[in-house]
């Protein structure tokens, strides 16, 4: 019979060898679980009142705990959050905005030539299934008109889909005879065919329909796409700014980042705490390298100027992701290297918590992941003599906390160009002094 360190008798009640003889908080149990000394989660008592028998924890500690790493995270969302108005002095009058009555026959030319970027990594919402995609062949077929799509058209002339991506996408399978049609509502008689099967007509009619496209041309600034793109997908799940760089700067710079996301010495110096659903993670590593190129003055702007840092955040990521893009493969492998190398560094001096704000100041209870500590520690790691006296760098690390204005450069809003400019001056005197 197994007797309960915290309950007493209430195992008793569910003698069963499933049951631990502890009772654990779900961090604690999630861990033994994995260790193969705790049968099932599920058989840890749930609604424990006392204290984990593991780390001490109380219950009521773990929820505060929860409750802020939920406010801290809705913070970190509202900093990547979709601008829904951007500033008038950043608005044009008018924006270039060009109308055109496309073919599906031209349009699947344009995009086999790479003149169409269907941006695949970016879209949340689920890709339609059989039933939604017959529906609109049918409608094509009815001559019924569809919605008016919108693309965003680069410098080299390469437009990018914001909506119409699943229309496209499922004119473009159609067309290589990829899916049947199915569950019609009208035009039944053409149930489980292929674009093949289907007569001269038919087929006809499905290239030669027009499609309605706004085209939104250069010179744009990133505020008013991100603005342009909220307003014209506010009927689904609405994106954050980092989502919306994800499928604007498509390419090289976006396989960097996913690339660096997925690094173990990345997950590892961030505990593995770090949200991939709504691109934090890419957030956060697109801040690093953004600033990392400033400071060492290697961010080259298109018409070979350094960039500069002007608060402008969304601005300024994108001019870096414009940057990357541009970069050959060797200058991204150098700055994977890098990257790769802060986060060992990281690791090893600091441990998986070197980047909380709580670490530093002894708080019982641990804040999440800084996002502005993470960009100015890392750049820390970039260098050489940060791992020559590991006990030095956290003691000198730690020493930062008692000067005010650089913890009110990593816990107010961080993102004014004199704040910026603060910490990585405090870093780079920090580097001096080891």
């Amino acid at each position: 019979m197994k007797i309960c360190t915290t309950h007493g008798d209430l195992l008793a009640e569910k003698s069963s060898e499933n049951y631990p003889t502890d009772i654990y908080c779900d961090e604690c149990a999630k861990a033994l679980e994995e260790a193969g000394s705790l049968i099932s989660i599920e058989n840890n008592l749930t609604g424990w009142a006392d204290f984990c028998s593991s780390c001490g924890k109380t219950q009521a500690e773990e929820q505060a705990e929860e409750q802020t790493e939920a406010e801290e995270n809705k913070a970190d969302d509202a900093d990547m959050a979709p601008t829904s108005n951007a500033p008038q002095d950043v608005y044009p009058t008018t924006v270039n905005v060009s109308a055109d009555d496309s073919s599906v026959y031209e349009l699947r030319r344009q995009y086999e030539k790479g003149r169409i970027n269907l941006a695949p990594k970016f879209q949340r919402h689920n890709v339609w299934n059989t039933k939604q995609k017959s529906e609109l062949i049918e409608s094509i077929l009815m001559g019924i008109p569809l919605p008016i799509m919108y693309f965003f058209q680069n410098k080299e002339g390469i437009n990018q889909v914001i909506d119409g991506k699943q229309r496209l996408t499922t004119l473009f399978d159609f067309l290589d005879n990829k899916f049947s049609l199915s569950e019609l509502s009208v035009l039944s008689n053409l149930k489980s065919k292929k674009f093949s099967d289907l007569s001269g007509i038919q087929q006809g009619k499905i290239e030669d329909y027009k499609l309605s496209i706004n085209v939104i041309k250069p010179p744009t600034p990133d505020r008013i796409k991100f603005d342009i793109f909220d307003r014209v997908n506010r009927g689904g799940t609405r994106l954050n700014n980092q989502e919306m760089r994800n499928a604007i700067y498509q390419g090289k710079a976006t396989d960097l980042l996913e690339k660096l996301k997925n690094s173990n010495n990345f997950k590892n110096a961030t505990d593995n705490s770090i949200r991939q659903r709504v691109m934090k993670d890419s957030y956060m590593i697109s801040r690093f390298l953004a600033f990392y190129l400033w400071r060492k003055k290697l961010l080259i702007g298109a018409e070979n100027n350094l960039i500069e840092y002007r608060s402008d955040i969304d601005n300024f990521l994108g001019k870096t992701m414009e940057f990357l893009n541009n970069c050959t493969d060797s200058q991204l492998s150098d700055l994977a290297t890098t990257f790769e190398k802060a986060m060992e560094n990281s690791f090893s001096v600091l441990g998986d918590n070197g980047f909380r704000v709580s670490t530093y100041l002894e708080k019982e209870r641990r804040t999440s992941v800084s996002m502005a500590l993470f960009e100015c520690l890392a750049y820390l790691f970039t260098f050489e003599q940060s791992t020559l006296n590991p006990e030095q760098t956290k003691a000198k690390i730690k020493q930062l906390f008692s000067d005010q204005e650089f913890l009110s450069a990593v816990t107010t809003p961080v993102d004014s160009s004199t704040k910026v400019n603060l910490r990585y001056q405090k870093i780079e005197e920090l580097i001096e002094g080891l």
